[in-house]
């Protein structure tokens, strides 16, 4: 039986990556879990990859997160930006001052390929952003699905406004619950910083259109910034990656 395309591309596109790409722990697991898929897809009897959203299972919080009944799950996308810090004097805590985030999508990766999600999540933290717009996020290949923003200091937006992309209109939600990330969870690239921000549970405002209600934040890597503003600016951001669950 052959593998999949898609695994197959995930594989081959990071070995076709430049020579100075450094190997890490993050490109390990990666490359373990990639690897792992591909030998259960030669296996006879394995099932096809169908990209069905329903067969998706959202991951537990360590302080579980509510979910309110009878959700349908609509898609699945990987975020990869910065958090925003604001710092009123060196001796203050910084303040969170909301996120900018590209998003991709990782559906499919979620139906048929769970246990890639916190891979990709990881070793997207330690790539850069694609310079133009549209291009994919290396080294997986994932399509640009949506953008990621604060109106304000108390509202996360979500617009799919991509050419193509998933068709979800635009996401005004607030914060409800959180949960501190796994102690496992990556703290920043190559494992340095200070720690992955908190997984969320978020609820749309009524200014949203479409039909997401609930939206969560998990498998966070990176975002934390330092306990105090000692040597920073009145401004800063901290990088960081995280896979969300938009249901309807």
């Amino acid at each position: 039986m052959k593998y999949s395309i898609l695994l197959a591309s995930m594989a081959t596109s990071l070995m076709a990556a430049p020579t100075k790409t450094s190997w890490t722990p993050a490109l390990a697991g990666y490359f373990d879990v990639v690897f792992k898929y591909i030998q259960e897809a030669k296996t006879e009897g394995r099932a096809s990859a169908t990209c069905d959203l329903s067969k998706a299972v959202m991951p537990v919080a360590p302080t579980p997160l509510p979910f309110p009944p009878g959700l349908v799950l609509e898609h699945v996308a990987l975020g990869r930006g910065v958090q925003n810090y604001t710092c009123d004097n060196a001796t203050a805590t910084p303040a969170a001052a909301g996120a900018v985030a590209k998003f991709y999508n990782v559906s499919c990766i979620a139906a048929d390929y769970p246990d890639l999600l916190t891979p990709i999540t990881n070793l997207a933290l330690e790539n850069p952003l694609p310079a133009e717009p549209a291009l994919v996020l290396k080294p997986s290949d994932l399509e640009l699905s949506a953008h990621h923003f604060f109106s304000n200091t108390t509202t996360p937006v979500f617009a799919f406004d991509v050419e193509g992309g998933p068709d979800l209109g635009t996401v005004f939600t607030q914060r409800g619950n959180s949960s501190d990330a796994p102690a496992t969870a990556l703290a920043g690239p190559g494992g340095d910083g200070n720690g992955a921000v908190d997984w969320l549970y978020l609820t749309t405002r009524s200014t949203t259109t479409g039909k997401t209600q609930a939206v969560y934040r998990l498998d966070t890597a990176g975002g934390q910034p330092p306990e105090t503003c000692a040597d920073m600016g009145a401004e800063f951001s901290v990088e960081y990656s995280a896979v969300y669950w938009f249901w309807k």
